[in-house]
């Protein structure tokens, strides 16, 4: 042991530590590193084994505190039932799935080839693009004619495709 006094700083400490090893004693503002010490003290004792009555005093207050929390959840209401439109939730995704499968095994059989569309025709670009043009007239009757005979054909081959 040292010869050199001891600050207010250290005896407070010590007293600390001291609260910290004797079991239900312990003060409310006990510094970090004296409860550390202190449960490393209590588990180095004996060889990190619990005495006999140390053990059985440990087990009684395990057993009240899930005596307590068994009697806090039993006191709690019982959860409640999914609403009503979680129901419906669930019906609706078991039906398109159930829909989706059914399609899925018959899809094979009559398979839909793509409509053909026609080609636009070059005049019909070629005046699309002079529209486009900085220097362009914005009323070009050439692109409105051409436009409009290839929006009749591409109605046309639909028509005809969906009849």
């Amino acid at each position: 042991m040292s010869d050199e006094p001891i600050d207010e700083t250290e005896r407070r400490e010590a007293e600390a530590l001291a609260h910290a090893l004797e079991r239900g004693t312990a003060v409310d503002e006990l510094p970090g590193d004296a409860l550390q010490t202190a449960a490393l003290l209590r588990y180095s004792a004996g060889g990190s084994e619990l005495r006999a009555d140390r053990e059985e005093s440990v087990l009684a207050e395990v057993l009240e505190a899930a005596e307590r929390i068994g009697a806090r959840r039993a006191a709690e209401p019982d959860e409640a039932p999914a609403p009503w439109w979680r129901w419906l939730v669930g019906l609706g995704g078991a039906a398109a799935l159930a829909t989706l499968l059914v399609f899925w095994l018959l899809g094979g059989e009559g398979a839909v080839a793509p409509t053909e569309l026609p080609v636009p025709d070059p005049a019909l670009v070629s005046s699309g693009l002079r529209r486009l043009a900085p220097d362009a007239e914005p009323e070009s009757r050439d692109f409105d004619v051409s436009f409009g005979a290839y929006r009749d054909s591409v109605y046309g081959a639909m028509t005809e495709r969906y009849r």
